[in-house]
């Protein structure tokens, strides 16, 4: 969820890291988009999307309720999956065959010492593993809300592994996490990311094309977004990047398995939540 930056040095901050990206270069292939779905109202806060043979799976940010919305394609909620969790700032869910994976790790102000991720089995919502996480650096007193790097919307379940990507409103360089099996563990960066035109919200793996698939956007305090999706190559280096210029709050993307893109959009003013299909040309 954005909310208005507040104090004047935050505000300098983030305007100084915006005037730092360059322009869009051009991708070597089109992008054309499906009519705008607007979904129902009890998902405003859309926050996140994973794709399945069947549907998408979404849910709504800090709070709101612990629900997993189950979704057709064509955007209507089939099923409701109320865990007995709290959602503190939910920001991204992913899965793989057997289990659903829950990210509790919004942290704009910066003032959280611990993030979580909770595994749910999708067989049984009651058998959930929650996996309890720090930054290695991170020192909560000392950041600046919308002016740090230890915040995170975006994670994605690839090939047996669990990663998460950084919303690095600081430096605007995005840092790859991977998360372990274990309840406790203290997170570094294996990789990095340049080059984007803001900060990443939303990502998945593009098995038909083996690359990394992310949204994002950078903002100002008087609500404009400039909003994008890009693909990433497997090092991490982006190699396409299409602004969604009708778009502002884009906070989840995912794959489907005909390798289309689909993406969601939070409520702002004077727009409803959406979902959106993309197509590669």
């Amino acid at each position: 969820m954005i909310q208005h930056f507040v104090g004047l040095c935050t505000l300098v901050a983030t305007i100084s890291t915006m005037g730092c990206v360059s322009a869009y270069p051009e991708p070597t292939q089109p992008l054309t988009f499906s009519p705008v779905i607007e979904l129902p109202q009890a998902l405003e806060e859309t926050s996140g999307l994973f794709c399945t043979d069947n549907g998408l799976y979404t849910l709504n940010d800090s709070g709101n309720e612990a629900n997993v919305f189950a979704l057709s394609y064509s955007g209507q909620i089939q099923r409701t999956l109320s865990l007995n969790l709290t959602n503190n700032d939910w920001e991204a869910i992913t899965g793989d065959d057997d289990f659903l994976y829950v990210a509790d790790v919004g942290n704009n102000k910066g003032k959280r010492q611990r993030v979580r991720v909770y595994r749910v089995a999708r067989n049984n919502k009651n058998d959930i593993k929650t996996y309890t996480l720090t930054y290695t650096g991170n020192n909560p007193q000392s950041n600046m809300a919308y002016a740090h790097d230890y915040d995170s919307e975006a994670m994605l379940a690839h090939n047996g592994e669990l990663l998460m990507f950084s919303k690095s409103w600081r430096t605007g360089v995005g840092k790859v996490y991977k998360i372990r099996d274990d309840e406790n563990q203290a997170l570094s960066p294996f990789a990095e990311i340049t080059g984007l035109p803001g900060v990443i919200t939303g990502v998945d793996f593009d098995s038909t094309r083996a690359l990394y698939v992310v949204v994002g956007y950078k903002s100002d305090p008087f609500g404009n977004f400039s909003t994008f999706i890009a693909q990433l190559d497997s090092a991490f280096k982006p190699i396409n990047i299409w602004p969604l210029e009708q778009y502002k709050q884009v906070e989840g993307v995912c794959v489907d398995a005909a390798g289309d893109y689909w993406f969601s959009e939070e409520a702002t003013e004077g727009r409803k939540a959406s979902l959106t299909r993309a197509r590669l040309q």
